[in-house]
This record gives C-alpha cells, sequence and structure tokens, in this order.
C-alpha cells in the first residue's frame, strides 16, 4: 500500500474525498467547498492575528497550526467563502492526522485531487500557501521532536 492509499485508510478522511471525486463537473466541485461545513473548528477571532495571515492572499487568509499527542491540527479563516472553503477543505483532509503521515503525504493528496485546476490564479495562491503552512508546521514539529 503506498502512502496515498495509507492516508485516504480512515473512513472519514476516504469519504471526505470521495464526496468531492463524485461530483459531475469544475462548476459543482466549486459549489461545494463553498458550501460545506469544515470538519475542524475555523480559527476563533482572537488567532487572527498578522502573523498567522498569509502574504499575498487578496481573500484575507488566515492559518493556524498545532500538534498535539502526535496528531496536527489545522484552523483557517478567510473573508472570501471560497477561500474559506479551500482552506478548510485542506485543513480537513490533513487535520487530526499523525504528524509522520503528514510530512509522508505531503503535497501529494492536493495535487490527486487537482484542486488548482479550478481555480484561478489568486485561488491557487491560497492552495499553494495552505498545503505549504501545513507542511512547515508539521516540519517545524518534527525537528523540535527530534532536538529535544
Amino acid at each position: 500500500m503506498n502512502a496515498l492509499d495509507r492516508f485516504l485508510a480512515s473512513p472519514d478522511h476516504r469519504s471526505l474525498v470521495e464526496e468531492y471525486r463524485d461530483l459531475d463537473n469544475s462548476e459543482d466541485r466549486l459549489g461545494w467547498l463553498m458550501e460545506r461545513p469544515s470538519l475542524h473548528a475555523p480559527l476563533a477571532p482572537d488567532l487572527m492575528t498578522a502573523e498567522r495571515k498569509v502574504p499575498g492572499c487578496l481573500s484575507g487568509l488566515w492559518l493556524n497550526g498545532y500538534v498535539r499527542e502526535g496528531r496536527c491540527y489545522f484552523e483557517a479563516k478567510s473573508e472570501s467563502d471560497m477561500v474559506q472553503g479551500i482552506a478548510s477543505f485542506i485543513c480537513d483532509l490533513y487535520g487530526s492526522r499523525p504528524l509522520e503521515e503528514v510530512l509522508e503525504i505531503g503535497d501529494a493528496l492536493v495535487s490527486v485531487l487537482a484542486l488548482e485546476r479550478l481555480l484561478s490564479t489568486t485561488r491557487k495562491r491560497a492552495v499553494s500557501s495552505t498545503v505549504s503552512f501545513i507542511l512547515h508546521t508539521a516540519r517545524e514539529t518534527s525537528a523540535h521532536q527530534i532536538a529535544v
């Protein structure tokens, strides 16, 4: 079993990806992303600080991530419904996962789902920024754990 298959072995994550993939076309997928509720709580307003704001994102995107008991958790908040839907979907896919799995899968999951094909150039930045943030958070935590 490859890393992607192992990553999707969790029923919650597999059903989330299947629900997205089962939509007929790009328009339906975009609508679904905008309307679906996140599996995780959105970023609390007091965490919407300058340090958490994604630079260059025109829609105002804030991200937070942490690792608790070896599992990664991610939260997003955007002023745009579309960017909120995209960032929350990515956070949901990578969230509640063991740190090692997040590091192993990297950006492969987002690539397989071809999210960026649905989006304008500015919204593609939200996808790449969210995935970069997730991987950076996981790498920093992993490096800290090794150093300790």
